[in-house]
């Protein structure tokens, strides 16, 4: 078999050395695993490897070590498998497992590098980033005039923590504005988000859950048993869940659980058929006893938890999703130490709906589109107010699809898995 890097390959013996210098460096058990699995495909890849460590060692202009290199390589390796995945240096690992602990300040933003871009996914209601004019779906190519290429997502989101007062000067690039706009944001403490709410006109109850914490669930369930009290002529509920980033899955189960009970709420599958696992609610759970017309408000910033709660009331029929196309992150990360004291984030398993629909990568299309003159309107400049809840043009948008009362799509129970 003719190889198309024949001309430029190494000698026999320099290869050998090179095959060995990279078994040992990756690993030596992972590697021979790696080569026994697919003897073929695998050989060839390290192949290439080797000789593309060759070449950079012998004719970069600036010698570079193999660690240098390997390291690169592990990060580029990472950072292609998805937003959620990455390749974190000994030092970075520490100061991963320190932020753990949680930052002393913050910007108040959830961040992922997505298409060799650093992006904000959402923004936390009235933080730092927020004030400063951050939104949703920008991305971020200049902190402190310093151009942000190849990082992780993990060290995109060190970048925004330190100590409170610390002045960050960034450039983003915004959908559908021509030049790039410069904003400074102040870190500062973030106190835990919590569940807002009022009774707009009409006996409808509106919930504002801008990020999930372990008091979420709990929250929630006080708000609407206070409403389903105090108002026993409850026409609907608007739950807003747009630009709602934060939260795990245990805190969604429990909060999907107030509205679905024991009915499926979302499953993870891995790469093995057996790994499969399916998550439910509890029939206790439930608050409103008799039927409720609810609509869920989402958006781009709509993602994670916010996405898992949002699918399971959309597929069961408890409710209609009103707004634009979630971002689609909902994968489950787990934490591998290497020998060496680095470590590589890496996707494990994906979140689906109750109906199989992956939302990794996916998002959930709403059942009602936003109309098109939300993005501006829901857009303040920086420093400017947050119009009132009953002058917010979406929230106007789902009191006439509440008035309107419960569609036939609502009211079709969804075909799930129970």
């Amino acid at each position: 078999m003719q190889s198309s890097f024949k001309k430029t390959s190494p000698t026999p013996v320099r290869r050998r050395r090179l095959y060995v210098w990279l078994i040992l460096a990756l690993g030596s058990l992972a590697a021979a695993s790696l080569l026994l699995a697919a003897p073929a495909e695998n050989y060839e890849a390290l192949r290439l490897a080797s000789e593309a460590f060759y070449e950079i060692s012998q004719k970069y202009v600036a010698p570079k070590s193999g660690e240098e290199m390997l390291k690169g390589a592990l990060r580029g390796m990472m950072n292609s498998l998805d937003p959620d995945s990455s390749y974190l240096t000994p030092a970075e690992y520490q100061e991963y497992q320190k932020g753990t602990l949680g930052p002393a300040a913050e910007a108040g933003m959830e961040l992922v590098f997505k298409d060799h871009l650093l992006t904000v996914v959402s923004v936390l209601d009235g933080g730092p980033a927020y004030r400063a004019g951050l939104r949703p779906g920008d991305h971020i190519i200049k902190i402190n005039g310093q151009l942000i290429r190849n990082i992780t997502t993990q060290e995109g989101v060190r970048r925004f923590q330190g100590t409170a007062g610390t002045k960050l000067k960034v450039q983003v690039l915004r959908n559908d504005v021509a030049k790039p706009l410069d904003l400074e944001i102040i870190l500062e403490p973030i106190r835990p988000p919590l569940v807002t709410s009022q009774v707009l006109q009409g006996n409808i109850l509106y919930a504002r859950v801008p990020g999930f914490t372990d008091d979420t669930p709990a929250q929630l369930a006080q708000v609407m048993d206070d409403a389903r009290r105090r108002l026993p002529a409850l026409r609907g509920m608007i739950l807003d869940l747009r630009n709602n980033a934060r939260g795990s899955m245990e805190q969604a189960v429990r909060t999907a659980s107030l509205f679905v009970g024991e009915k499926v709420i979302v499953s993870i599958k891995g790469r093995k058929p057996d790994t499969v696992q399916i998550y439910r609610g509890k029939e206790r759970d439930i608050v409103f006893k008799t039927p409720v017309n609810v609509v869920v408000l989402v958006d781009q910033g709509t993602a994670r938890a916010a996405e898992i709660v949002a699918a399971s009331l959309q597929n069961h029929g408890q409710a209609r999703l009103l707004g634009n196309k979630s971002f689609g992150l909902c994968g489950i990360t787990r934490v591998m130490p290497l020998k060496d004291g680095s470590a590589l984030i890496m996707t494990v398993a994906h979140c689906y709906t109750p109906a199989g629909l992956k939302i990794t990568g996916n998002g959930l299309t709403p059942d009602v589109e936003a109309k098109k003159l939300e993005t501006a309107a829901l857009t303040p400049a920086p420093g400017s107010p947050s119009p009132a809840v009953d002058q917010d043009p979406l929230v106007k948008q789902a009191i006439d699809l509440i008035k309107q009362g419960r569609s036939e799509a609502l009211a079709r129970k969804a075909s799930t898995p129970e």
